[in-house]
């Protein structure tokens, strides 16, 4: 499957165009992330913990701050113990099913946060993971790719604030840091040339499957099921996905590739 990473904006006195292209840099050195001392020794729970993207949310946060006691949450005990061996002495395994109330309660009565990285999240009818972080007054951190889930998500927030955790939706690259970036752009674009932005566009690309696991791959068959939401002139329309073909240049590395709507 092709995706595409990248923006480009219109502004009415002036165009421009932004590429982004990201590759690892074997010189580059993981710097640690120096945390508070009351969070310091915080425990989190990640959700999804032995999938691609919880996996890798484990590993990073293993790295960035060591003294975290990292609680490696799915329903595999194989995989889980595998991970938990390779992170080291901060770290445990919970079997966890997102779907059993009794199961999540338990899981997250002794924890700091969660974050809920058990996709997928299209198709979900309920926001299982966030009732009980608020019930239990856990702090929550989702990377849900879904717009459905996410106006779901949001519609928590009387009950998360009465609980008085935060409770974060859509915290992944895309949509999250591409909907900052987004922003920034804009604000960027008023600032240096006082233009009005008119237009906004992403294009990602991942090159083959990444080793993606079964979730991710479920995601991207489910996405090809929905018809794509876009916007124009401010006006919510919705298009055939895998439609809109455009090829676009990745730059030095990648050069240029056909792109489709998702």
């Amino acid at each position: 499957m092709i995706m595409a990473g990248g923006a480009l904006f219109h502004l009415k006195s002036a165009t421009r165009s932004l590429v982004v292209a990201c590759a690892k840099d074997p010189n580059h050195e993981t710097n640690m992330v120096q945390l508070p001392d009351k969070t310091r020794n915080s425990k989190v729970l990640v959700l999804g913990g032995t999938g691609r993207v919880g996996g890798s949310t484990v590993i990073a946060l293993s790295k960035l701050c060591p003294d975290l006691r990292i609680v490696v949450g799915g329903r595999n005990r194989e995989k889980g113990a595998a991970m938990v061996a390779n992170l080291g002495k901060n770290s445990g395994f919970a079997e966890v099913d997102i779907n059993n109330v009794d199961s999540l309660e338990a899981a997250l009565s002794d924890v700091d946060l969660v974050v809920h990285a058990a996709g997928p999240f299209q198709q979900a009818e309920k926001c299982t993971v966030l009732e009980a972080a608020i019930e239990t007054k856990t702090a929550y951190v989702d990377v849900c790719d879904d717009t459905s889930y996410a106006y779901r998500a949001k519609s928590f927030m009387d009950k998360a604030l009465a609980a008085n955790i935060p409770a974060i939706t859509t915290g992944g690259i895309y949509p999250g840091v591409s909907n900052v970036m987004a922003a920034e752009l804009v604000r960027a674009a008023r600032t240096e040339s006082k233009g009005k932005p008119e237009r906004l566009r992403f294009y990602y690309y991942t090159a083959g499957t990444g080793g993606a696991g079964p979730t991710i791959l479920a995601t991207s068959f489910l996405l090809l099921g929905e018809k794509v939401v876009a916007y124009n002139k401010g006006e919510k329309i919705k298009l055939k996905p895998y439609s809109g073909m455009l090829n676009i240049d990745f730059g030095k590395g990648i050069g240029k590739r056909d792109v489709y709507l998702l």
